[in-house]
Formats: structure tokens, C-alpha cells, sequence
């Protein structure tokens, strides 16, 4: 099954002052399984940890699998790194269209033979 690897968990304070998601990420399961690489609040300030999570995380990242980027853009950059490395220098990345409401995947090819 393709997952969906979210770059890093976003969180915003509601009404209430409880913390929910900041965005819908719904749409995006149409492309696989959720699942988040960084919890919210932790960036790259800490980054052995944080780049051995991603490896970790990111062991299996195949052409089944798109990279959700959200939160800092270190962590985004990280992650695209890692599981370009992991996939010969194959990622796809799901971008959110603003007009047509949902996510459109994206390939990105860095091994020079495209797909």
C-alpha cells in the first residue's frame, strides 16, 4: 500500500485553546496511509536526531510513496534528501492546487533517467 509521508505535523490553538490539526489532510489519502515524519513543534534545531528519525521513517520510500510537504522548510528539505536518496532520486511530492482543491502529485527526478 503507498503512504502519504507527511514532512512535519502542523498544529494551530482553537477556539477553545485546544490544539487540532492546522490543515485538512484528508484529500491526501486518496494517494495512501498517512503518516507523519515530525510531531509539530520539533524542527531542525536538533538535527542528528531529527535526520535519524527521517532515515528511519523514510527506510522503504518507493516510486508507491509521495512526500506531503508541510512545516518548516528545513525538515521539507531533509525529508526530499533522504527519500530522494532512498528511491535512486525518485520523489513524488503531492502539491496542493488551490483552485481545484486537492493534491496533484508531482515527480521529481534527480538520477537523470526519468521515468
Amino acid at each position: 500500500m503507498s503512504k502519504v509521508f507527511i514532512t512535519q505535523e502542523k498544529m494551530r490553538k482553537n477556539i477553545a485553546g485546544d490544539f487540532v490539526q492546522q490543515f485538512d489532510l484528508t484529500p491526501a489519502l486518496k494517494y495512501g496511509k498517512l503518516e507523519v515524519l515530525i510531531p509539530a513543534g520539533r524542527a531542525l534545531f536538533a538535527p542528528v536526531l531529527t535526520i535519524r528519525t527521517l532515515k528511519e521513517k523514510l527506510a522503504d520510500f518507493s516510486d508507491d510513496d509521495y512526500l506531503l510537504t508541510v512545516g518548516d522548510p528545513s525538515v521539507i528539505a531533509a525529508a526530499a534528501m533522504i527519500a530522494g536518496e532512498k528511491n535512486k532520486g525518485r520523489v513524488k511530492i503531492l502539491k496542493w492546487d488551490r483552485i481545484e482543491h486537492d493534491y496533484i502529485s508531482i515527480q521529481l527526478d534527480t538520477s537523470g533517467k526519468a521515468v
